[in-house]
Order: C-alpha cells, then structure tokens, then sequence
C-alpha cells in the first residue's frame, strides 16, 4: 500500500478522523492468484482532526463542572515510539534513522574531511507513525475489479489534543486539561477494508482501498497542567468508508 491519494473521509456517529496510510503492503505472487499477505498498515493523523469523544459525566473534572455531551476536540497524531513501531507495529521503513559523530571534545563532525578524528557516533531513531493497523486476512487478488475484503484489527494508537481543553468548575473557577487518546488493552474484532485492483499484472497491483468498518476501543487520559490526570476507558467507535488507493509489488 502507498499513502493515500487524497485526504480521507471518514463517517461516523462517534468519530471524524482523517489519517494518511503511509505503510507499503508487501505481498507474494502465486500466479494466477495474487496475495497481499497478512500485514500492518502504519498511519499518520492529519493535523486538525476532529474527533468527538465519548460523553464527558457531570462533576468528572471538579466539583459542578457540567456534563459535557459529544465533545469535539482537534487532534494531532502524537507518534508511538520506535520500538513499537518496529516491533508491534512491524512497520521498520517508517522510522527514520539519523547518524552524527562527535570529536573527542563532544564537537559535532560536519566537514568529511575531519571523519578521521570522530570518535563517537550518535544514533537517532525518530517516526511520525501514531496509528498501526493489522490486516488479519490475506486478500488474494484474481482479476480487475473483483472487490476482496480482509479482516482488521487495531493495533496501536496515540492522539493529542491541538489545545488544551477549558472547563469551568462551579464555583466559577476554570481548569485545563491536555487530552490524550490510546487504544485500550483489549480491541474488538470484526473490522473490514477491501482491496478492488484496477489493473493487475505479473508484478503489481494498483486501485483503490475502502475501510468499510474499523471497530475501536479506547482510552482517554485528561491531563491538568498540575496533578494528576483523569481517565475515561474502554469506550467504543466505529469508523467507516474511508477511501485510498493501493499499490502491491509482487516478485
């Protein structure tokens, strides 16, 4: 799979989320069948989503603060760490690796010439990947525009609020909390996308994606400037008909 070729829409009672699919699919040929086999998809959120959370209770920030129902809050995708990405995620090519050498007196090296004198090499792994996808099913390709789908599950995932969020308490006085949005422990089964290839030949495939449905569980943590955060778990959104493209290599 390639990055999306536009900018998603995504239909849901409970959650509007934009993300761009930056994960390559990698699949294996056994003519006349093509598989795109069992994989992890690695996301990035668009800046600005708007994802409307679970209703917030009466009194869950302080005392009198009002209940707050179908709350709309921007998000920004907050990357999950390497290690998850390389591991969990099993998405190593969206991790970026850089290296920097340091002379003797912790001086970076940037001139070629002086590499005879480094002494330290410094390495830095970085990624802008804060959703990861698995493709539980292989989705085996046959013919143009026969429509497959494959099972899903959500494996990883990692919001941050824009801004922090503003209540106020009743007696008058305001508080702000930073939001945080991650999958719960345990993730629902029963999500679905399909693969409809457009042209397909000896080596590769291209048309479009559709995630028909994406079932999540998720926590969110609501974090004040000082002491400590609140927490709602364990709640339930769906999202649906997100459209893309694909593009599948076959050797």
């Amino acid at each position: 799979m390639r990055e999306l070729s536009r900018k998603p829409k995504l239909l849901s009672l409970t959650l509007v989320i934009a993300l761009a699919l930056l994960s390559a699919a990698a699949a294996v040929a056994a003519p006349p069948v093509k598989d795109v086999k069992v994989g992890t998809d690695c996301w990035q959120t668009q800046d600005g989503t708007e994802q409307t959370i679970a209703t917030i209770p009466a009194g869950f920030f302080c005392a009198g603060s009002k209940a707050i129902s179908k709350a709309r809050i921007e998000f920004k995708g907050k990357p999950l760490s390497v290690q998850d990405v390389n591991g969990k995620c099993g998405c190593p090519k969206q991790v970026d690796t850089k290296i920097t050498w340091t002379d003797r007196h912790g001086n970076a090296i940037t001139d070629p010439n002086r590499m005879v004198h480094a002494v330290t090499q410094h390495v830095d792994e970085s990624t802008k990947v804060d959703t990861c996808v698995r493709r539980t099913t292989t989705a085996k390709l046959t013919k143009k525009n026969e429509v497959v789908t494959v099972n899903l599950q959500l494996i990883a995932l990692s919001l941050e609020s824009k801004s922090p969020i503003q209540v106020t308490c009743g007696d008058g006085s305001k508080k702000e909390f930073t939001v945080f949005v991650t999958q719960s422990a345990s993730q629902p089964r029963g999500s679905q996308m399909t693969f409809t290839p457009k042209s397909l030949d000896a080596k590769k495939a291209d048309g479009d994606v559709k995630l028909k449905s994406l079932h999540i569980s998720y926590d969110v943590e609501f974090k004040p400037k000082s002491g400590p955060s609140l927490f709602m778990r364990g709640k339930s959104l769906k999202l649906e008909n997100t459209l893309g493209t694909f593009a599948a290599q076959f050797p």
